[in-house]
């Protein structure tokens, strides 16, 4: 009889404190909680547009930080990580950069990571779970084989540019030296490694055109 009361107490105290503190206004304290974020982290990259959100927790990695800019009216939701990387394990030279444009929406958990060049268009749209690389540790001798992953040196097979109005499916990857045309449709769990042409869907392991817009 006791334990019933409590629930009972518990789920009116709840219900009055959701009237109250409801969803939309947990969502709006959130909203300009993110803003001030915005204003915060954006102080450790190369430039910001205006009306850009980036959702907390943004992890930036590598020393080349300076190197990434975000257009105008862009959003990136939380967990994206952005890596510019300078220097390697060995100590190699890089001169990477990140250009994301104008009214993008980045998915949680995006992860895009550059070591020599990564250019986003306007309007792209991805899912969760993106990956978008330039790079990867090291390549496929047996030497290499036999020494650990992350210290590895970085290599790249060139810049990764994706066009405008561009839509990336949920746990898409998209691999270094690929360039993709505009109002390309990448399915869900896609790997791109080549060029993609502007106005198709792509889609598969690895991604090939399934249909011309």
């Amino acid at each position: 009889m006791l334990k019933n009361s409590l629930r009972y107490f518990l789920l009116i105290l709840i219900r009055s404190v959701s009237y109250i503190y409801s969803y939309g206004v947990n969502k709006w304290v959130h909203e300009k909680l993110n803003t001030i974020y915005t204003l915060w982290i954006g102080n450790s990259i190369d430039d910001i547009g205006e009306k850009t959100v980036i959702a907390k927790p943004c992890s930036l990695q590598g020393k080349g930080l300076r190197r990434i800019t975000i257009g105008h009216h862009t959003s990136l939701e939380g967990h994206c990580i952005l890596g510019c990387w300078e220097s390697d394990m060995y100590g190699d030279e890089h001169i990477p950069s990140i250009q994301i444009g104008n009214y993008c929406h980045l998915g949680e958990y995006n992860h895009l990571t550059a070591c020599n060049k990564i250019v986003i268009g306007n309007g792209l749209l991805t899912g969760r779970y993106v990956i978008i690389s330039d790079n990867s540790h090291g390549g496929l001798s047996f030497e290499e084989a036999k020494v650990y992953p992350w210290k590895r040196q970085l290599t790249s097979k060139g810049e990764v540019v994706i066009g405008d109005n561009v839509w990336i499916g949920d746990k898409a990857s998209i691999l270094s030296g690929v360039h993709i045309g505009d109002n390309v449709i990448v399915a869900a769990n896609a790997v791109v490694t080549k060029n993609i042409p502007s106005n198709c869907i792509v889609a598969g392991v690895p991604a090939k055109v399934i249909k011309s817009l």
